[in-house]
């Protein structure tokens, strides 16, 4: 992997010496690597088909098999690389010709699996394009540090930003997590408050039936619940068998992947530094992105968040909050048990999470 990203940035940044290569993680959508301590690479997985305990495929091979087709497609048509390693999920609204698994690509004609890669490239392109252009926009919008992307290679998937000071709250817990609070609820009422009609020409709509989010809820939680305290279930069967709130009436411009793995911080400050992975960025309902403060920081928090916050939020919000924390939380715990197998994937780390905020999140 190391070569292939001394061989990448050899393409857009002539000159630059690459020192040390660090993988900084992978989430269902993205994989990123840090380089020289200074450089973030992060890759769209959009071609990959994780296993995802039965589930629809999440969107993702290694990173590394995503550079090797670039250099394969290179080696053929000297075509031009692109970069990003902050995309997200939107890779899951791409059409089925275009989704491969390696096993269907592996017997295949060489002209099919050139179409198919090709097919690949072109989705790619299109969202880490998409997130440059949103980036640029948010970082005149968003009171908090967001990535400046440097170069953007279209046909891999990839954009390259300096990196931000700080590190992901979800591996590196602060000390005084309420003093997160302020900054969050300052940088929500900002971007929340974003003219729809400005930002619907970067990011899609992305509205789901309550209804649906539950089934897939109960989807998550028969792939999991062998690992569920027995003293737990019962909390979580209820909430699967209990009736979904109202739909969202209003539709705001959202991060919409606000998980404390895209929040950066100074540990010892307990200060956010930065914000990142703006992949999942849409035109959606404002709460999800509180519900994830509920979700990975807690009740508490979350509170203390609405008490900065300038967006609408009463009794019918609340319970959105609430419905939507429990139903990613056990998205979270699924992808982490049945990805985490997956050697070096670090998707272990949020099934634990999980599994430890059973108890707060479904009180």
């Amino acid at each position: 992997m190391t070569e292939r990203i001394i061989r990448f940035l050899a393409r857009h940044l002539s000159g630059y010496e690459v020192r040390t290569v660090e993988r900084l993680g992978e989430g269902q959508d993205n994989a990123a690597y840090e380089v020289n301590g200074e450089l973030v690479i992060r890759q769209s997985k959009i071609d990959d088909w994780a296993p995802h305990c039965g589930s629809a495929p999440q969107g993702g091979s290694s990173a590394s098999g995503d550079l090797a087709a670039r250099d394969d497609l290179a080696a053929r048509d000297d075509a031009a690389p692109s970069g990003d390693t902050d995309l997200q999920d939107d890779s899951a609204r791409r059409s089925e010709s275009a989704l491969r698994s390696e096993s269907d690509l592996r017997g295949a004609p060489a002209l099919h699996r050139d179409s198919a890669l090709r097919g690949e490239a072109a989705l790619r392109g299109e969202a880490v394009r998409r997130e440059a252009a949103l980036l640029a926009v948010v970082s005149e919008l968003s009171p908090l540090p967001v990535p400046q992307p440097i170069f953007v290679d279209e046909e891999v998937g990839v954009i390259a930003y300096r990196k931000l000071p700080g590190r992901p709250l979800n591996l590196h817990p602060v000390k005084e997590p309420t003093r997160l609070a302020a900054p969050l609820g300052d940088f929500l009422s900002r971007v929340h408050a974003a003219p729809v009609e400005r930002m619907e020409a970067f990011v899609p709509r992305d509205t789901f039936p309550l209804s649906e989010l539950l089934e897939e809820a109960e989807g998550h939680y028969r792939d999991i619940v062998a690992q569920v305290p027995p003293a737990a279930r019962r909390q979580v069967e209820d909430f699967l068998g209990a009736a979904v709130p109202a739909e969202p009436g209003l539709l705001l411009f959202c991060h919409n992947d606000l998980g404390s793995e895209h929040l950066l911080v100074d540990v010892e400050a307990s200060a956010l530094t930065g914000v990142i992975d703006w992949t999942d960025a849409a035109i959606a309902d404002p709460v999800y992105d509180l519900a994830l403060v509920y979700r990975d920081l807690g009740p508490e928090v979350y509170e203390r968040t609405l008490t900065y916050y300038e967006g609408r939020h009463d009794d019918a919000e609340h319970e959105r909050v609430v419905f939507y924390a429990r139903c990613a939380l056990l998205e979270d715990i699924a992808y982490g048990l049945c990805s985490g197998v997956r050697a070096g994937s670090g998707a272990r780390s949020y099934a634990d999470a999980g599994l430890a905020h059973l108890g707060r999140t479904f009180a």
